[in-house]
């Protein structure tokens, strides 16, 4: 059965090391690594605060130390990134090997980028075509975020995988980004049409508005079924994880590490009751 994974990120301006001291008394034991700082909506993250290929080797060392010392696994790591511009791209081929040697895993989660014009969408999939080839030299596939652009909803992403057809690109099918980037589109709707291209899952609650940047603990929000979700998933023998992402909701104030913890453990909660194996 799929595992259940806590994101970085909801523990949010605190990093990842409050993550890994927090994460096991919510109920979880493994986490999906922030690699890259955020800037988006309500939720901002300083570099300082993560992990990235720029930090020092040592710090990286104690961080491991922390990692073991509570218990703690790197089930995948969020590298960002945009591949549609050359820098983006050099990025992520960095923050692949870095994950792969530093935490060992075989999944990242990356973005795609915008492209507005059909030529630069040319370059985005000879682009990820370049990446998917890099990740199996490194024994990783890449699941795409659900983002605006060519994989905000299950039409685009589908275009995309069909052309790419690469084993070593996937999605990242996130429950909460599709009502925000697409309006009026059901969540399990458009996970029912791309269930087999996907390779990690953001378990993300909103209260299905587009453009609205409202995202609580799990089963709060309203807007989407998480059981429906995991059986969706079921049916075609979904082999990843399942990561709760909290974002916070628009124009909060900071709520501090202990609310962000109490969301994490409410989050866990709501999961054991849809059949989540937690």
């Amino acid at each position: 059965m799929s595992r259940v994974c806590c994101y970085s990120n909801c523990y949010g301006p605190f990093g990842v090391w409050a993550a890994v001291e927090c994460v096991r008394e919510a109920g979880i034991a493994t986490l999906e690594l922030a690699l890259r700082a955020h800037n988006l909506g309500g939720l901002i993250i300083p570099e300082e605060a993560v992990i990235t290929e720029q930090t020092d080797e040592s710090r990286v060392r104690d961080f491991q130390n922390q990692l073991a010392n509570h218990g703690v696994e790197v089930a995948c790591c969020n590298v960002g990134g945009d591949a549609l511009s050359d820098i983006g791209v050099a990025h992520i081929e960095l923050r692949l090997k870095c994950a792969r040697r530093w935490f060992g895993v075989s999944l990242v989660v990356s973005n795609v980028g915008q492209p507005t014009t059909k030529s630069e969408r040319e370059k985005v999939i000879e682009n990820l075509a370049r990446l998917g080839d890099a990740a199996a030299a490194l024994g990783i596939v890449i699941a795409l975020e659900t983002h605006k652009g060519p994989t905000q909803n299950a039409a685009v992403m589908t275009s995309v995988m069909s052309e790419l057809r690469h084993p070593n690109i996937g999605i990242n099918f996130d429950t909460g980004n599709i009502a925000y980037y697409n309006e009026s589109f059901e969540p399990c709707r458009e996970l029912e049409a791309i269930a087999p291209w996907v390779r990690n899952v953001h378990l993300k609650d909103n209260r299905g508005g587009f453009g609205d940047w409202y995202f609580p603990a799990l089963g709060e929000g309203g807007a989407v079924d998480f059981r429906r979700v995991r059986e969706i998933l079921d049916t075609v023998g979904y082999p990843g994880s399942f990561t709760i992402e909290l974002e916070g909701i628009g124009d909060e104030p900071e709520q501090g590490l202990e609310v962000r913890q109490e969301r994490v453990r409410r989050s866990v909660e709501h999961l054991r009751a849809c059949g989540y194996d937690v």
